[in-house]
């Protein structure tokens, strides 16, 4: 759990980084942002899905357990850069002699492609893509709780306090799932020998991070924004992201004493509403010469996951009230997640 949040707060830390792409203006900015952070909703959503369940068989009624179940999902080679000159940008281009291909936020933690911004053909500034995160695994941190009601269904409910990650931001999460047996329907259920269940889950996840863009040159003397936004604060300046993801599975799976495995089949789907708000100066150029023009509020974009079928197979294994978990899943971005808990019932 300790390593998941302290890898949010690096990832954190990078998404910080991409208030520098604002130097382009709004257009570009949200076309690079949209890249830098693609990896995110698959990554994210695809962790989130993960560790529902500790068995196919839902508890019994009123039926507990605790648990903390971090999940790690890994961003395939292909997602962790991607070629710049290949985007439909409209000031920038990539500064002579550098590589196209640059990190995304899954990518390597190394200085990002260097990018010059031109307008009516002359230079008016220059900037780095923030470097990856040096994670090419996604973490999503997870505490839930589940309790057995009747006629074999349980409900499960996650809860991370919002919280704040040094100055970086803050990340919470809020989610819940629902697992009904199906085996007490079908015809001979007394003699089928495993448990037969489906179970509905969704995730709302919220990470926010601080920019920090300070304006560079003198102020446009002819700034239209002069009169609607004479002094702009560039202190508020803030990257909002919503992650929403929703999944379902079909579980097969035998309890023992001791341990219980299961495996399945579903379905998985993200997305991410992203808002990059408060004052930014942007570069000009007015004459030949560059000032800085004042954008409020300058980007705001939906980002869909991969939506993919997956296969899921874990345990859980019982001492006394204490128990130990496991899964994983095959899927655009394969997942582990383990954890310890407490269980009765």
């Amino acid at each position: 759990m300790v390593i998941s949040i302290a890898t949010v707060g690096s990832v954190q830390a990078q998404i910080g980084d991409i208030g520098e792409v604002l130097r382009a203006g709004a257009e570009d900015a949200t076309v690079l942002t949209k890249e830098y952070l693609r990896p995110f909703p698959t990554g994210f959503g695809t962790g989130l899905n993960a560790g529902w369940t500790e068995s196919a068989a839902p508890k019994k009624t009123l039926g507990f357990s605790l648990q903390i179940r971090p999940s790690l999902a890994f961003v395939p080679t292909k997602n962790q850069s991607f070629d710049i000159s290949s985007l439909n940008l409209q000031k920038i281009e990539v500064a002579a002699g550098e590589n196209p291909v640059t990190p995304t936020i899954a990518g390597e933690n190394t200085i990002g492609t260097e990018l010059v911004v031109k307008e009516n053909g002359n230079e008016i500034a220059r900037f780095n893509m923030p470097q990856g995160s040096g994670f090419s695994a996604v973490p999503a941190p997870i505490v839930q709780a589940s309790l057995g009601l009747i006629k074999g269904t349980d409900v499960t409910v996650r809860f991370f306090p919002k919280t704040e990650i040094e100055d970086y931001g803050n990340v919470g999460l809020i989610g819940g799932a629902i697992k009904h047996d199906i085996t007490q329907w079908l015809p001979a259920s007394a003699v089928i020998p495993v448990d037969i269940s489906v179970m509905l889950g969704f995730n709302s996840m919220t990470v926010n991070a601080n920019l920090d863009v300070p304006s560079q040159g003198a102020r446009n003397p002819n700034d239209p924004s002069l009169t609607s936004n004479p002094n702009p604060d560039f202190s508020e300046q803030v990257l909002e992201t919503q992650f929403n993801s929703f999944v379902m599975n079909a579980l097969v799976g035998k309890s023992l004493p001791l341990i219980s495995v299961y495996g399945g089949v579903g379905y998985q789907t993200a997305s991410l509403d992203l808002d990059i708000t408060g004052d930014y100066p942007v570069n000009t150029d007015v004459a030949g010469q560059t000032f800085y023009n004042v954008v409020s509020d300058p980007v705001s974009f939906g980002l869909d996951s991969e939506s993919s079928v997956h296969l899921l197979g874990g345990f859980r294994f019982r001492l006394g009230v204490l128990a130990f978990y496991g899964e994983a899943t095959l899927a655009n971005y394969f997942t582990a997640n383990a954890g310890i808990g407490i269980s009765f019932r």
